[in-house]
């Protein structure tokens, strides 16, 4: 595996984690939605159109957690030691 390959992995997660967080931020009235209590003190959406599914929304969650999640499994992964092994640093 060449040397640049783990920080372009890093990098292409943190994009990912990036543009799912844009998109949920862009979305906070149908996160809202998604996370409607009817106890006092809840989140309460808005008015406005409902312009996302809760599908879609938990699609995002997934994928911003999964990417901030694996950026920092192989940080970890970097930072003990175990990626000198698969790394060729000579290429």
């Amino acid at each position: 595996m060449p040397l640049w390959f783990l920080p372009a992995l890093i990098a292409l997660f943190a994009v990912v984690s990036l543009g799912a967080g844009i998109w949920l931020l862009l979305h906070l009235r149908d996160v809202a939605r998604v996370f409607r209590g009817n106890r006092p003190g809840e989140l309460v959406r808005g008015p406005g159109k409902r312009r996302a599914t809760p599908a879609a929304v938990w699609t995002a969650l997934i994928i911003f957690n999964a990417g901030w999640i694996a950026c920092i499994v192989i940080w970890i992964f970097v930072l003990g030691g175990e990626a000198n092994t698969v790394v060729d640093a000579k290429s």
